[in-house]
């Protein structure tokens, strides 16, 4: 475990970018069709489980190699201060990619976040917020910063905020006002001269002097596995397909934005977990807005 206030350094270098656990395809394909929808072709994304102890497989062609890289950096670099699922291997077949790992037992936050009790759910928030904090802490090479989707560099941002058809122009953006111009352009990519038209007041809203951060990107009650029963205490983040390099702020804007703002977690709770930021909301919401589907 890292000792507190101790910053941690990633470096791409030792993270590996080749399998190394296989199962066979058959007998992955068999049990995901058998335990989703069977008969139909998985298309985008199946899970199945060999044991009730694990592994667990996620397959299909929208998944992420990237994803378990991150996963498995985390897990070996922070030592622990940020559970995250064991990742046993990936691997590529076609258009079919594969990542095996630890089949956390629990059940999902927002399975019992309704039952909790006030005292109970504050527990979740320090602990979350402790992660969080942790998480915050990895650093990137000092001599070579960047805005992107994975500690390799390689990689463009993968937020499903942004449309398909741009994410390969999505980085990786040597500097946050270089990111800023093109995120805040992607509302006007479709008019007919957008270079014609004036940059808008909320451009110089987002702080292009803020600090790049390894980010989530989806932190919802639904990626956090819990215990089951109460005294419910946090197990594991999951689901880092959308995670990267991103200004300090995307985290918290992210989180609000994909749950209702009027509901007790955005209002009451997320605060107890992250800097808010609040003052970024107002541009954030207006060009993710703008960019349409």
């Amino acid at each position: 475990m890292a000792c507190e206030g101790e910053h941690i350094q990633l470096p791409p270098s030792k993270v590996l970018s080749s399998p190394n656990f296989v199962v066979q395809d058959s007998e992955v394909l068999a049990r995901a069709k058998a335990q989703h929808y069977a008969g139909i072709p998985i298309c985008s994304t199946a899970t199945c489980c060999f044991r009730g102890d694990g592994p667990f497989c996620q397959v299909g062609n929208s998944v992420k190699i990237s994803e378990a890289q991150c996963l498995y950096a985390i897990r070996r670099f922070v030592k622990g201060d940020v559970p995250v699922p064991e990742v046993y291997g990936w691997r590529t077949d076609g258009d079919l990619r594969y990542i095996y790992m630890e089949y956390v037992k629990g059940t999902h936050l927002d399975r019992v976040w309704s039952t909790m009790r006030h005292e109970d759910k504050v527990v979740i928030c320090r602990e979350l917020r402790t992660i969080f904090q942790r998480l915050r802490q990895v650093e990137q090479d000092p001599e070579d910063l960047f805005i992107g989707a994975n500690i390799l560099r390689t990689l463009w941002i993968t937020d499903c905020l942004i449309n398909v058809s741009y994410m390969h122009e999505a980085g990786p953006f040597t500097t946050v006002r270089d990111f800023h111009d093109w995120f805040t352009f992607l509302c006007r990519r479709p008019m007919p001269d957008p270079y014609s038209v004036p940059v808008e007041p909320f451009r110089y809203d987002l702080p292009d002097d803020c600090a790049i951060k390894f980010t989530h990107g989806d932190l919802h009650p639904s990626n956090i596995i819990v215990i089951r029963s109460a005294p419910h205490h946090t197990l594991a983040i999951i689901d880092w397909e959308q995670s990267g390099l991103l200004p300090e702020y995307w985290e918290s804007c992210k989180a609000q934005y994909t749950y209702f703002r009027t509901k007790d977690w955005s209002t009451t709770y997320l605060p107890m977990i992250l800097v808010q930021f609040a003052s970024t909301w107002g541009p954030w919401d207006y060009y993710t807005m703008s960019m349409g589907p």
